[in-house]
């Protein structure tokens, strides 16, 4: 819940931060989503495995008797 709450709530403070006065909310943050959403989940594919390993292989590691 908190992926979603994020790639989708931080385009839009963001947008809202540096908005004119006189342009549409929903299509800033719709590009700002298009722009931002591909790159982290990318960055999430690769990171969430990695780290996954290595908290299991050093930080988990089985004690040997």
């Amino acid at each position: 819940m908190v992926l979603p709450s994020m790639l989708l709530g931080m385009p839009a403070i963001m947008v809202a931060k540096s908005l004119p006065q006189d342009a549409s909310f929903l299509n800033a943050w719709l590009e700002a989503i298009g722009l931002i959403v591909p790159s982290a989940l990318l960055l999430l594919a690769v990171v969430a495995p990695t780290v996954r390993l290595f908290v299991n292989k050093v930080l988990l590691e089985p004690e040997t008797n």
